[in-house]
């Protein structure tokens, strides 16, 4: 009997369930996104299109569960004009492109529209979905110490065999130079190396790439708020040595260059601008000379086959200067339109099967994001897409120093620098990336609205709010609120420093 039915009829009370329970369901989609691959890979293997959906069929419920909710919350998003007007002509845009008469048919320019806009919504749901710091610090630590377990089976996978099951992909792709066969499809190597390049329990080594970059990324903003220190987050830097390790069994070279070229504005503005930052910075120090003795100890092996695979690197400069020039140089053939969106994805050849895969673009191509973009969208989509991750940079910037709460600020300095991090990364074509780019967009207001509740409720004298303040609230006898309000300005320091609650 197929699964497939099943499957759809689980899909179905999913996304009923989703509508239900928004705000846990957001939170299942994104550890949904950790173990899809897995999922994909070992568990059903003969309905991977369905599972690779699920967590799409799972986020519309939540919009529409959130949509509904909404008209009951005095909650509302910021007054960012300039970002939203940006969003909403970009859709416009995106909706028309997607009768562009040059895509080889509709299917290809829905499915178009979705990689570029399916997750943006999160920036508003999240806000909503964790409506107080408790809330937010719960999933924040569970999701980081799910990063264990998925770091270990990266490590399994690099001392296992090509041939072993843990090494497959979600899919079989043709073989190519640095793959070896495992009898079902093909896996990457180091070069001649024995060992494998990891995708732990993603389907491919880009998505645990882009993973690595945004839990690493969230557990420096953890360790920030907790000043570094090991005590209580003993946790936490095993959970940043695994993501070191895995970024060094993945072979891949970007997610290692980017983060040490984010590091400085990390050691700046989450370290150091704070009241003890030396202190800090000295804690950041212990915990940095600890993780380099166990990645010489432990991962000596991931170490000299990464090594080995980065310097025979050639042109650096070339490939990074091709990311800021690729959109300007295929300008001439997009034209003033483009080809349509989702022209160039990879998912456009599963709707054009029996034709020659992307004849539509008449042998035009680029492996870069920007280039991508602009064949699709033309000049005016490129613009816009463009400009929303610059204003996204320079608004977290901003955040990270009208924020008061040291937790707040943390949260709002890791925004920034995987904005920074994926300006030119690829944001549209990995559904990973994608997905963790909104998350952070969503975390960031998630961060302004909770700390100007922590600092509201300060101000009054109160522990921050477990729900927005009703509009009027109930006459209380003058004894009874004198009495409350002696034992609760003893609450207002801790208030002001994490929004009322201990982090981590």
């Amino acid at each position: 009997m197929s699964i497939r039915p099943l499957l759809l009829f689980a899909g179905a009370g999913a996304f009923l369930w989703a509508m239900a329970r928004w705000r846990l369901a957001v939170q299942v989609v994104m550890v949904l996104l950790v173990v899809e691959g897995a999922i994909r890979k070992w568990l059903f293997p003969g309905a991977q299109d369905l599972v690779y959906l699920a967590k799409d069929v799972i986020l519309v419920g939540v919009y529409l569960g959130f949509m509904r909710d909404r008209a009951r919350s005095r909650d509302r998003p910021p007054a960012l004009p300039t970002l939203y007007s940006a969003l909403g002509l970009g859709a416009l845009v995106g909706v028309l492109q997607i009768f562009n008469p040059k895509l080889p048919n509709l299917l290809v320019g829905v499915f178009g529209f979705k990689a570029y806009f399916l997750y943006v919504p999160l920036l508003f749901v999240l806000p909503a979905a964790f409506r107080t710091d408790r809330e937010l610090i719960l999933f924040l630590r569970r999701y980081i110490l799910l990063s264990i377990p998925v770091g270990l089976l990266a490590v399994a996978q690099f001392f296992s065999p090509t041939s072993s099951p843990l090494n497959t992909y979600a899919r079989p792709e043709e073989a190519a130079a640095g793959t070896m066969t495992n009898g079902s499809g093909y896996v990457s190597t180091f070069g001649s190396s024995e060992y494998v390049r990891v995708t732990a329990t993603f389907s491919y080594i880009t998505g645990y790439g882009s993973y690595l970059v945004a839990i690493t990324i969230l557990v420096l903003a953890y360790l920030a708020a907790a000043r570094w220190r090991l005590r209580r987050s003993l946790a936490a830097h095993v959970a940043l040595g695994m993501a070191m390790l895995g970024m060094l069994m993945t072979g891949s070279r970007g997610p290692v260059l980017m983060l040490a070229l984010l590091f400085p504005i990390y050691w700046w503005l989450a370290v150091m601008r704070g009241g003890d930052g030396g202190a800090t910075f000295g804690r950041l120090l212990l915990g940095a000379a600890m993780l380099s003795i166990l990645l010489v100890s432990v991962g000596s092996d991931a170490l000299g086959a990464f090594l080995g695979r980065a310097s025979g690197t050639t042109d650096v400069a070339g490939r990074i200067l091709d990311q800021l020039t690729a959109g300007f140089d295929i300008l001439p053939d997009a034209g003033p339109v483009g080809y349509g969106i989702g022209a160039t994805h990879q998912t456009a050849a599963a709707f054009t099967q029996g034709l020659a895969p992307y004849y539509w673009l008449h042998g035009l191509g680029t492996e870069s994001e920007t280039g991508r973009v602009m064949l699709e969208l033309g000049p005016l989509g490129f613009l816009l897409v463009y400009f929303v991750r610059i204003y996204l940079i320079g608004f977290a910037l901003r955040q990270v120093f009208v924020v008061r709460t040291p937790f707040h600020r943390s949260l709002a300095t890791a925004c920034l620098l995987f904005f920074l991090a994926q300006l030119l990364g690829s944001v549209v074509f990995d559904v990973t990336s994608d997905m963790y780019y909104w998350f952070f967009g969503g975390l960031l207001l998630t961060a302004m609205r909770l700390d100007r509740l922590a600092v509201l409720a300060a101000s009054r004298g109160v522990a921050a709010p477990a729900r927005p303040l009703p509009p009027r609230p109930a006459p209380v006898p003058a004894g009874a609120a004198a009495a409350a309000h002696h034992g609760l300005r003893r609450t207002a320091g801790s208030a002001a420093g994490t929004g009322g609650h201990r982090w981590p």
